[in-house]
C-alpha cells in the first residue's frame, strides 16, 4: 500500500464519521428525539452532542487533511469542472455542519433555549447537510472513477 492509500483510508474513516451523521440525524437521530417528551429531548441533544461532537470534529479534521495531502498529490486533476463542482459543494458542507453542530445542537441541549423554532431550523439544516453530503459524495465517486 502507498502511502496515499494510507490517507485515502484515513479520509474514508473521517467521511464515515463527518458524512454518517450528516445521513442519520435527519433520517433517525431527529425523528427519534422529537417522539420524547421536551425534557427527555434537550437532555438526549446535550447527551449526544456531547458524545458525538469530537468525533464529528475527528472525522472533519481527518477528512481536510487527508483531502488536501490527496488533491495536492493529483495535482492535474484540480481544475477539472468535477473538482471544482466538489469543492463548491464542500464549503457549504462545511458551513451548515459547523452551524449545526456548533450552534443548533448546543442551543438544543439547553433548556432555555431549545424551542420548537430552533428544533425546524435544526430539521432543516439537517436535510441540507444530507443534500449537500450526497452531491459531495457523488461528484467524489465521479472523480474516483473517471
Amino acid at each position: 500500500m502507498t502511502i496515499l492509500g494510507v490517507f485515502f483510508t484515513f479520509h474514508m474513516i473521517g467521511l464515515v464519521l463527518w458524512l454518517g451523521a450528516a445521513v442519520l440525524l435527519p433520517l433517525a437521530i431527529l425523528p427519534a428525539a422529537k417522539s420524547l417528551e421536551p425534557a427527555s429531548r434537550t437532555q438526549f441533544m446535550g447527551v449526544f452532542t456531547k458524545r458525538f461532537l469530537p468525533w464529528f470534529i475527528a472525522g472533519g479534521i481527518a477528512v481536510g487533511i487527508t483531502g488536501w495531502i490527496q488533491t495536492v498529490q493529483m495535482l492535474d486533476d484540480l481544475n477539472t469542472p468535477v473538482m471544482i463542482a466538489k469543492h463548491a459543494a464542500i464549503l457549504p458542507l462545511i458551513a451548515v455542519s459547523g452551524y449545526i453542530w456548533f450552534y443548533l445542537a448546543r442551543k438544543l441541549s439547553k433548556p432555555a433555549t431549545a424551542s420548537e423554532g430552533i428544533w425546524t431550523q435544526m430539521a432543516v439544516c439537517s436535510w441540507i447537510q444530507l443534500a449537500l453530503s450526497l452531491v459531495v459524495l457523488f461528484l467524489t465517486g465521479w472523480l474516483t472513477g473517471s
